[in-house]
This record gives C-alpha cells, sequence and structure tokens, in this order.
C-alpha cells in the first residue's frame, strides 16, 4: 500500500519533489524519535529525582557514608535514576573516586538538577558542614522547581496550539490542492522559479516554527 502510495505521488508531484520530501522524512523523523525519546528520560529521571535525594538524606542521617547512601538509593528508587546510581557502585568498585562518577552520570543525563547534586556535594565535601541538611534543602528546591514547570508548561499550551496549528496548516493545503487539483501545483515543481518558491517557503515555514516553538519552551 505503502508503495503504490508512493508511486501514485511521484507521478502527482514528480520525482525530484518526492526525493526531497522522502529525503527530509529519512533525515527528520529518526533524529525527532531519538529525540524524543532521550527527553522523556531526561524528565522521568528530573521527575524521581528529588525522592532519591530523600532516600540519601535518610541514610546520611542514619550514620551510612555519601557513597554507601547513593548506591542504597540506587537499588531502592525506580527507573531511570536506580541504575544510573548504580552505575556508582560498579565504578567504585573499579577503583575510581564517587565524584567523578557522579560527574560522568551528570553528563550523560545533562539535567542541571543532577548537576546541582554533583556541585553541592563536591562543595560540601571540601567545606566541611551538614551534608544531609544540604541535601534536604536541595530536594525542596528541586521540588518548588517542578512546581513552577508545571506552570509555566500551562502557561505555555496556548502558544504551542498555535505552532502546531499554524506549522500544519501550509501541509494540508498543499495535500488538499494535491488530491482536487493537481495541475494547480504543477508550475511550483516543474519550473526552477517554482522550486526557488518552494525553498523560500519551507525556509521561512521552518524559521516561523522554530521561533514560536522557542517561545513556548523556556528554561526556569
Amino acid at each position: 500500500m505503502l508503495a503504490a502510495f508512493g508511486l501514485w505521488l511521484g507521478t502527482r508531484l514528480g520525482i525530484l519533489a518526492c526525493l526531497s520530501i522522502g529525503l527530509l522524512i529519512g533525515t527528520l523523523v529518526p533524529h525527532m524519535i531519538i529525540g524524543r525519546m532521550g527527553k522523556r528520560r531526561i524528565a522521568a529521571f528530573i521527575s524521581l529525582f528529588p525522592d532519591a535525594i530523600d532516600l540519601i538524606v535518610r541514610a546520611l542521617r542514619s550514620g551510612l557514608p555519601i557513597s554507601e547512601a547513593i548506591i542504597g538509593a540506587g537499588h531502592e528508587i525506580g527507573e531511570p535514576v536506580g541504575s544510573e546510581l548504580r552505575l556508582v557502585e560498579s565504578g567504585m568498585r573499579m577503583g575510581r573516586d564517587l565524584e567523578s562518577l557522579l560527574w560522568d552520570i551528570a553528563k550523560r543525563i545533562d539535567a542541571p538538577e543532577f548537576r546541582f547534586f554533583v556541585i553541592a556535594l563536591s562543595v560540601q565535601r571540601e567545606t566541611g558542614g551538614n551534608l544531609g541538611e544540604t541535601l534536604a534543602n536541595l530536594g525542596d528546591i528541586l521540588r518548588r522547581r517542578k512546581q513552577m514547570q508545571a506552570k509555566a508548561r500551562a502557561m505555555a499550551s496556548e502558544t504551542r496550539a498555535t505552532t502546531m496549528i499554524l506549522g500544519g496548516l501550509p501541509i494540508v493545503v498543499v495535500l488538499v490542492l494535491t488530491l482536487t487539483s493537481p495541475a494547480y501545483l504543477v508550475p511550483l515543481y516543474n519550473d526552477v522559479r517554482g522550486l526557488v518558491l518552494d525553498a523560500i517557503a519551507v525556509g521561512m515555514l521552518t524559521t516561523g516554527i522554530l521561533i514560536m516553538n522557542k517561545m513556548a519552551h523556556f528554561e526556569i
């Protein structure tokens, strides 16, 4: 069915246009899927990480060292935080120090919340003081930050909806015209000037979508 649709679309739009569309889809779709999967993993990590900090704080207050507290939290907390923290245990068995292992996780996760944790831990180990209290305060800050981010996403939902509508409308119009009046679009695919206009239109549409997407996604 897909092959038949591709053949029909090729006769309607022309080989060059179909190749361009196929190249665009083949390039963007895998990147978008992998990027979305990575963002979901980071979001799940950020959502669960304050609970992991609570487990670490309780272990510290019971007298365990910080390395054992982190390893214990890794065995108790869910995914994806648990699997990342359990890497500390295997790394320390190989002779690596705790701080370098945590920075490796920070580079892999790329979440500011975890970087805050590593920095707070490093500073506290150098200067001394009540590490449990410091991490407890950090956990509270991360929870409040999460609440503010949820409010910001709710406020930006209208902008995201507008982006989807305005970005998808030109594509819908082109598909409708292709199905109903294919001859109307022939100059856009079979003439050099039409191809130039196509490129300009795609560039302007992409720029507009990126700008509106940036407006709808901002860091707190």
